[in-house]
């Protein structure tokens, strides 16, 4: 970077936090270690320091300062190239597309599956002119 840009970034001032719960960071976190669910928390937090928040409140202050931060030189570039790089086995591997003829003779057996299953009875069976009744399966 620069020196004079650099110069200008450690003249500025840091800014004040913008939560009203920074103030009591350590100790939403240790009643949240001690088990408390947010919406007691903000229970006492409103009974004993005077400060209304609601869990759901707590909960995304909570987040948000659990997340590690990324700078902008962390973050790497998408590389296309490496399909499956959670799996070291197929990274840098270009994805496997099967042909059109076997989609197709999967999407038949597929349909042919479907239509060849038996519904099985009916257990309702709506006529306006006959008051509502459920069959039930015969016992066998």
């Amino acid at each position: 970077m620069d020196a004079n840009l650099k110069k200008i970034l450690d003249e500025l001032p840091d800014r004040p936090p913008r939560s009203r719960l920074e103030p009591y960071r350590e100790f939403i976190g240790e009643l949240r270690s001690r088990g408390r669910s947010y919406r007691n928390i903000a229970e006492i937090l409103a009974e004993k320091c005077g400060v209304q928040v609601t869990g759901s409140g707590v909960h995304d202050f909570v987040h948000s300062r659990s997340r590690p931060k990324v700078s902008p030189t962390q973050l790497s570039p998408i590389n296309t190239n490496q399909v499956g790089a959670d799996n070291p086995g197929t990274a840098g591997t270009a994805p496997v597309v099967p042909s059109s003829e076997e989609v197709q003779r999967k999407i038949a057996a597929l349909k042919a599956r479907n239509s060849a299953s038996d519904p099985g009875p009916r257990g309702f069976e709506y006529d306006l002119d006959e008051p509502r009744r459920i069959k039930r399966p015969l016992r066998q």
